[in-house]
């Protein structure tokens, strides 16, 4: 709708202005465009311009439309990369823009209301700095005369077929075009052969069994890789479990603080070793630390039991602290 509007909106007006204004046609070509990457890091490529489409070819002064058509295109013609034409001027509206023009004051054309018909983002079809899209199939609304190329209000924007705005370059319309929904040809650069271990000269048959291998090597790693994540973790917290028993089991931690270590350090089991094994034997009776044993006397503390045997204290610990005699004897002290 939007279109048709604008093709209406414009036809009329140059129906209009063709009754009723002055022109001048310049001796000058002007290069509309050419392949070369934009300011925009994108490129519009010169065979992909739909000529046919940009009707009228009309343009205005810097792309101000509210100030009235300044110009219509004629002679079209592609030199290499270039697309060139000359520029019929509307004196009745800009009675000056033709001298101007012929001294050098405006120098330029810049393409503006661009529409983007079919597009890629092939990194083989990239220039040096080009960042975004290659355009292959396009056409203008309007192509103004400026006084530097590449005018900023000009290809600031792009549009869909519909007029409707391609916001940026990451627009959905951009990266799921539906003009490559039906595409029957891909061309594979030289590094997707090599990525796909196939020839040069490979068919369609080839490529496609290729891929298809490619996508189950990949699904098939993944599978992999969970598992082996598995199998790790749980590596590693029987290894922790292992550690905390073992803390336990020669009194060098409690339950409370392996309870702790548990859950800071189920991840780090090499880690919880070196910590367990700094960690002093504790020797327990009834469940006590012998420091925390506040009935045994003085005399008998932070000695071996080679010591209290030679001093004749071994007998005399026995008959006032037996539990103590007891776990003396069975332990390293």
């Amino acid at each position: 709708m939007a279109n048709s509007f604008f093709n209406w909106h414009i036809g009329i007006l140059s129906n209009y202005q063709i009754k009723n204004m002055a022109f001048k046609k310049i001796d000058k070509e002007y290069c509309l465009t050419d392949n070369s990457v934009n300011c925009y890091g994108y490129r519009l490529l010169t065979e992909g311009f739909m000529q046919d489409r940009f009707k009228p070819a009309i343009g205005y002064l810097m792309h101000k439309r509210e100030g009235g058509v300044a110009v219509k295109w004629e002679d079209f013609r592609i030199d290499g990369d270039k697309l060139w034409a000359r520029p019929v001027i509307n004196t009745a509206k800009y009675p000056d823009l033709a001298d101007e023009i012929e001294a050098g004051f405006y120098e330029a054309a810049s393409v503006g209301h661009l529409i983007a018909l079919e597009w890629t983002d092939d990194e083989s079809m990239k220039l040096a700095g080009q960042t975004g899209i290659t355009v292959t199939k396009w056409f203008c609304r309007e192509c103004s005369i400026v006084d530097i190329p590449g005018n900023f209000n000009a290809l600031a924007k792009l549009y869909d077929d519909n007029d409707s705005e391609l916001m940026d370059l990451s627009d959905n319309r951009i990266n799921n075009n539906p003009k490559f929904e039906n595409m029957d040809k891909i061309v594979l650069t030289g590094a997707m052969l090599t990525g796909l271990n196939l020839m040069a000269g490979a068919t369609q048959a080839d490529a496609e069994k290729a891929l298809a291998d490619l996508v189950a090597k990949a699904r098939k790693a993944d599978s992999l890789q969970t598992a082996l994540d598995a199998l790790e973790a749980t590596r590693k917290t029987e290894a922790v479990q292992a550690i905390l028993k073992t803390g336990l089991d020669e009194g060098r931690i409690t339950k409370e603080l392996s309870a702790r270590l548990e859950v800071d350090y189920k991840d780090n089991p090499e880690g919880l070793k070196s910590l367990v094994a700094s960690l002093p034997k504790q020797i327990r009776v009834t469940g006590k630390t012998v420091e925390d044993l506040s009935g045994i006397p003085e005399k008998y503390r932070g000695k071996t039991k080679q010591e209290l045997f030679v001093s004749g204290q071994l007998e005399s610990l026995k008959a006032e602290c037996p539990e103590y005699y007891e776990q003396l004897m069975k332990g390293d002290k």
